[in-house]
């Protein structure tokens, strides 16, 4: 499939690949978790680097091609960066947390490597962790979970921050033309769909 093709079919798959991370570039916090049968179609891909990243408010931390230049900023969304040209389509944001997105990215060695980036907002006193990702026909399947941050965490309930992440695959894969993401309100609990618009309820 021609690599324009492929990125626009992602996108028009919808956004229900929405995900927060809190924390810095560094490992994921899987807890141990195996998706249940039935709950997804591919392997399992636990090779990888993570990059997490996480932004006050809620501009985007990322975005393809031209911005969208509407009043409501799309902090949420996500690309399938697996070559130098798809990296010259995507643009990142001014700020620290954007910039250190965007080192993790550059620093991938295009040809062997490939990066799934997403972004989303979440609530400023939740965090939420990756249970896993999972390799299928034609894209990618990723798992997350939410939690209250620690009591002495400065926090507002009302307010929302912009995360991002960043899997580094050490593969290519071809063809990417789905995507989609689980998420579950709490840890402890088995994860549910997100909802059609990436919404939750951390």
């Amino acid at each position: 499939m021609p690599d324009w093709s492929r990125r626009r079919a992602l996108h028009a798959l919808g956004t229900a690949t929405a995900v927060s991370l809190a924390g810095c570039i560094g490992d994921s916090d899987s807890d141990g978790f195996e998706e249940p049968p039935g709950r997804r179609r591919g392997e399992r891909v636990t090779d990888y680097d993570l990059g997490t990243v996480r932004a006050a408010g809620a501009d985007p931390l990322f975005w393809e091609g031209e911005r969208a230049t509407d009043d409501e900023p799309r902090p949420g969304g996500y690309t399938y960066v697996a070559s130098e040209d798809d990296l010259a389509d995507v643009s990142f944001a001014d700020g620290d947390a954007a910039a250190e997105l965007a080192a993790f990215v550059r620093a991938t060695d295009f040809g062997s490597e490939s990066v799934l980036v997403l972004a989303r907002p979440v609530r400023e006193c939740y965090d939420l962790h990756v249970r896993g990702v999972w390799r299928e026909d034609g894209g990618f399947e990723t798992s997350f979970c939410s939690r209250l941050r620690a009591a002495d965490a400065a926090c507002s309930r009302d307010a929302e921050q912009t995360v991002g992440v960043a899997f580094r695959f050490p593969f290519v894969e071809d063809d990417v033309t789905s995507m989609g993401s689980r998420w579950s309100s709490s840890c402890d609990g088995r994860p549910e769909p997100v909802t059609a618009d990436g919404g939750d309820d951390s």
